[in-house]
């Protein structure tokens, strides 16, 4: 069976049940995604096993997709700036502090960053602001709190 015919008959089913797996619509077609991105690159071996075979690849590497997702947001521990902006909202010198670090971020990773954490938004929320995708949000807040970690320590 083609890649192409095993997404059309295969790919919404698929994200039904990743979707179910994981709870959450946008880390199911993310798994999706990526599950046939790699039975492309593996498109040679694929495409000459059996049906059965190659649709059970297909949902056991989109559930571990699934699984490498949640557990990469389980190891993310945010950086507290929620509690400095809802603890310290009057005080003047941490807004100045706070802008001089975000201004320390290159726009791509300040933006989703501010979104997040200061208008409230989710990662699906500022993908579609941003017209990105809400895995390549949370990669950049991870980075954007990485660096902003580094320059807190004075690593930076």
């Amino acid at each position: 069976m083609l890649i192409e015919t095993a997404y059309r008959e295969y790919g919404r089913a698929m994200v039904e049940a990743m979707s179910r797996f994981s709870g959450d619509e946008q880390t199911a077609r993310d798994a999706v995604s990526q599950a046939f991105t790699k039975a492309l690159v593996n498109k040679l071996w694929l495409e000459h096993i059996a049906e059965g075979a190659m649709k059970a690849w297909l949902y056991a590497t989109a559930r571990n997709a699934v699984v490498d997702m949640k557990r990469r947001e389980q190891r993310f521990r945010p950086f507290p700036i929620e509690e400095l902006v809802e603890t310290h909202r009057s005080d003047d010198t941490d807004r100045l502090l706070t802008e001089d670090l975000m201004a320390k971020l290159p726009t791509n990773l300040r933006e989703p960053l501010r979104l997040k954490y200061f208008e409230r938004m989710n990662s699906t929320e500022i993908g579609k602001e941003l017209s990105l995708c809400p895995a390549t949000v949370r990669t950049r807040i991870r980075t954007a709190l990485q660096i902003l970690r580094c320059i807190a320590l004075g690593r930076a």
